[in-house]
Parts: C-alpha cells; sequence; structure tokens
C-alpha cells in the first residue's frame, strides 16, 4: 500500500485537510496527500449563487458514495458485477438543518435474490450512513432490473 493510500482515509494523526475562507460565502476545500482541490459556497439560502457545490450536496453524494463503494466491495468479495452502478441523490432541509437525505441506486444488472440482499445489507455498514444522526430521515432505494 502506498503512503498516500494510507494517509488518504480513516486517520487522524496528521491533518489531511484543509479549507480556506477564500471570499464571502466561499471556500476552497484541499485534501494534502492527494493534493486535490473542491471550491465549496454556502447552499442558496445562506447567499450562495449556484456556482460551485455547497457542503450539503458533499454530504450527500458522499453518502451515496459510500453506499454504493461498500456495496461494491463485497461484490467484488462475492465475485458479483455491479459496476456501472448509479444514484440519484437528493436531500430536503428544513429550518436550515437536513431533514432527509434519499439515494436511489439504479444497479445494472438482476442478480439472484440472496445477493442482491446480502449487497444492499452491506451497503448500510458504510461509515457515512452510519455516522448520519437519527433524526435525519435517510431513505436507500435499490432499484434493480426486472
Amino acid at each position: 500500500m502506498s503512503d498516500v493510500t494510507k494517509t488518504a482515509c480513516c486517520t487522524a494523526a496528521q491533518p489531511l485537510m484543509q479549507v480556506v475562507y477564500d471570499r464571502n460565502v466561499h471556500t476552497v476545500a484541499s485534501h494534502r496527500p492527494l493534493q486535490k482541490t473542491i471550491p465549496l459556497e454556502g447552499c442558496s439560502a445562506f447567499g450562495g449563487k449556484g456556482a460551485d457545490l455547497n457542503p450539503i450536496d458533499l454530504l450527500a453524494m458522499g453518502l451515496a458514495s459510500c453506499l454504493m463503494i461498500v456495496m461494491g466491495k463485497t461484490a467484488e468479495a462475492e465475485e458479483l458485477d455491479i459496476v456501472g452502478a448509479k444514484a440519484d441523490v437528493s436531500y430536503d432541509l428544513v429550518n436550515y438543518r437536513i431533514a432527509a437525505i434519499k439515494v436511489d441506486i439504479r444497479l445494472p444488472k438482476k442478480l439472484a435474490a440472496d445477493d442482491q440482499t446480502k449487497l444492499e445489507v452491506a451497503s448500510k455498514k458504510c461509515p457515512v450512513f452510519l455516522a448520519i444522526n437519527s433524526d435525519v430521515k435517510v431513505t436507500v432505494n435499490y432499484l434493480w432490473p426486472e
């Protein structure tokens, strides 16, 4: 495993990321080991102009990505193929708070019912899903072809 891989996930020994407030309602987030940046702005309720992603977008997309990554890791271990799976993600805010996140995962091909269930159950072990407060209604739909 490379040093970048070792430090890019799941450790807090050194600050891996930095966020700089660079102008009104705007930041630039950087991941130091990967040398990648993401411009972020406040959502429209906080004066964002819609030119960049907002932190809530990242949370919702991160949830969908995490669900599919854990599902994919399980599929790989079981020698199943879900390459090409896609997720549609939406969220609702109530009083500036995330009230609900909906993720529809569209799988590319039907698998045996037991395999589908195994992948669906495994996906819910993703750390992002587990970290979301139970006050937030999270709905995950797995859409398998007929």
